[in-house]
């Protein structure tokens, strides 16, 4: 999926030639670059993010076409919209926002049913946008009761990494647990979550 992707972008981005950026540049210092037009820097963007990334879509739909058009368009939407990054939001949680959109609107194209339980609930927001009504409002309103169910450490968890696009990590620090509590917390919350769910 990630190699597919990558071609993809080799193909339409019209990158400059790599302007000395290096791997241990930070995310801040990778976009500053993409927006000067540097394709290293991309490169370097999409090897640090794009596979999480591509696990994160491929969870939320059924079509692995759609997952990885999702995952090309980010990317893409990235270089020509770096320029309006003002870094006011970490760098992962801009790309996870940018993913989400893209998921969804590709998705408003889409037959009916090849779009995970997951993406329905992509928003805690009991006010309906075009997302939600591009993936179902039923399914949408049954996943944010479940989670409205849940207890407030794995409600927590679940808002913080899934809705809110942070990492495991993040998310520790957030709420000054472990990474591992974080990660049984969401664990718990799944499970509660999928048997709410069953008909």
């Amino acid at each position: 999926m990630i190699g597919m992707a990558r071609a993809a972008l080799d193909a339409t981005t019209g990158a400059t030639a790599d302007r000395g950026i290096t791997a241990t540049a930070t995310d801040d210092q990778l976009v500053r670059a993409v927006a000067a037009g540097d394709r290293t820097a991309l490169e370097l963007l999409y090897r640090r993010h794009g596979p999480w990334l591509a696990g994160r879509l491929a969870a939320r739909t059924t079509s692995r076409e759609l997952a990885e058009e999702a995952l090309q368009d980010t990317f893409l939407a990235a270089w020509r919209g770096a320029r309006a990054y003002h870094g006011t939001g970490e760098v992962p949680a801009w790309l996870w926002g940018i993913a989400r959109r893209r998921l969804a609107s590709l998705a408003r194209r889409q037959p009916r049913g090849s779009l995970s339980l997951e993406v329905a609930g992509e928003r805690v927001d009991p006010v309906a946008g075009p997302e939600e009504a591009a993936l179902g409002r039923d399914t949408s309103a049954r996943i944010r009761l479940a989670v409205a169910h849940l207890p407030d450490e794995q409600r927590a968890a679940i808002t913080a990494v899934v809705y809110q696009g942070q990492t495991i990590t993040q998310a520790a620090q957030a709420t000054g647990v472990a990474e591992g509590t974080v990660k049984s917390r969401l664990h718990r919350a799944r499970l509660q979550i999928r048997r709410e769910l069953q008909p």
